[in-house]
């Protein structure tokens, strides 16, 4: 499958759009504070390009959000966004390649599909991109079904979203555990659009823990075709647990960022790589 010039650059300013100039900001301030844990007015300001003021309304904003906290001359992140896994400081980190990638694969998506959606962050952007698409009358009668909360309030407006039962996850969003997965065994669809943590050339698609994996596995069982998205850092990287060997996924959507030796190393190893 192929994706000519034309199509990447008009999907690419695309994505671009969808965030405006504070939720810019507000991402990069937070890709900040997930590496330092604490910035202040000045390194604010001179990398986000704004002024003292800006600043100090946007950490009153995060502050107000439940993200930050003040300290003296700046702010760092909250306690509860120091766990392993926070689903909102997952979403921002590298938000404009995860948006473009799902902006582009919701082309993929044509009326009438039965699809699965899963809870990871660059499958939200796939959500999000869909509404779009439905909305502006270019797709409709979509199924999609579901582990995710979120997809709830992105798709569900739209059009028909199933939300299999289980146990809430409410770091992750999403709900897991054997009422889930007796739930999907229910189901067939025609695609499924799964996130991995990691790729991995030894172990394949990777997860963070043992329900998400199985989830995850269950899903492949029932679709005809299984598509994985996902950034170029997640490459060469490994999680705990893998849920699929690298020629069990039909296509790994990713970005430009990811290294040519890389594409030529997995793809020999099985993998099919679709750079968007």
């Amino acid at each position: 499958m192929g994706w000519g010039y034309e199509k990447k650059e008009i999907s690419k300013n695309v994505s671009y759009t969808l965030m405006t100039k504070t939720e810019q900001r507000v991402t990069k301030l937070l890709e900040m504070l997930r590496v330092h844990q604490r910035v202040d007015v000045k390194t604010t300001t001179k990398a986000l390009e704004i002024s003292e003021a800006t600043a100090r309304r946007l950490f009153a904003q995060l502050e107000n959000d439940g993200d930050v906290i003040r300290v003296h001359g700046g702010v760092q992140l909250a306690p509860q966004l120091g766990h392993d896994y926070s689903f909102r400081i997952s979403a921002l980190h590298r938000s404009e390649e995860k948006t473009h990638i799902g902006t582009v694969v919701a082309g993929m998506v044509a009326s009438h599909d039965r699809i699965f959606l899963d809870s990871g962050t660059t499958v939200l952007k796939l959500a999000e991109a869909l509404s779009l698409r439905i909305q502006a009358g270019h797709l409709e009668n979509l199924v999609v079904v579901t582990n995710s909360l979120t997809h709830i309030e992105t798709l569900a407006k739209w059009c028909k979203v199933i939300l299999i039962g289980g146990e809430i996850r409410i770091e992750r969003r999403d709900v897991c555990g054997p009422i889930a997965e007796k739930t999907l065994t229910i189901f067939h669809v025609d695609k499924a659009f799964l996130g991995a943590d990691a790729i991995n050339l030894e172990s394949g698609f990777m997860t963070t823990d043992e329900r998400t994996a199985t989830i995850c596995e269950l899903v492949i069982e029932r679709a005809d075709k299984v598509y994985v998205l996902a950034d170029s850092e997640k490459f060469n990287k490994t999680s705990f647990l893998p849920y699929a060997p690298l020629n069990r996924i039909d296509t790994v959507f990713t970005d430009f960022g990811i290294a040519p030796e890389i594409v030529h190393t997995y793809t020999n190893a099985g993998a099919h790589i679709q750079i968007v």
